[in-house]
């Protein structure tokens, strides 16, 4: 009884085996990321927002232990906005707009990192350092939209 169950074992081995064999063998193929340049970005804008107006309005804001220079900024609504965040400090910073969604990566001294959007309706918008203890250290500023 046992010899006859090992031999139907060994046997649907040899089937199974023989079958992936023929067949070309078991081939795993993962999905291929589509690559930056291939993929269009594609934007959604939100209900009420403005349709971007005129040319961008360019920043440089500079972060360093623990403030952001300059520590305001106006735009009007609907406007092109381009911040450069470079971090002239020696930790690690970021630059977030609260509020927007919008935000730098951290980024290391010397480092900068570049946000693009275009300013929804009015209002005042905080915008600081994400990283643990530098909000509060001070490390924070004001986008006005007028």
């Amino acid at each position: 009884m046992n010899k006859t169950i090992l031999i139907i074992i060994v046997l649907l081995i040899v089937i199974v085996g023989g079958y992936f064999l023929l067949k070309g063998g078991y081939q795993y193929s993962a999905p291929t990321p589509a690559r930056p340049e291939e993929t269009p970005e594609v934007t959604v804008p939100e209900e009420g927002a403005l349709p971007p107006t005129g040319p961008i309005k360019e920043f440089t804001v500079s972060g360093t232990e623990y403030r952001f220079s300059p520590s305001s900024i106006t735009v009007s609504a609907g406007d092109r906005v381009k911040i450069t965040f470079k971090n002239n400090g020696r930790a690690p910073h970021n630059l977030i707009i609260e509020g927007l969604g919008i935000g730098t990566k951290t980024i290391g001294g010397g480092q900068i990192d570049i946000v693009e959007f275009t300013a929804p309706s009015s209002g005042t918008y905080a915008f600081f350092c994400s990283v643990p203890g530098h909000r509060s250290a001070g490390m924070e500023g004001s986008l006005e939209i007028k």
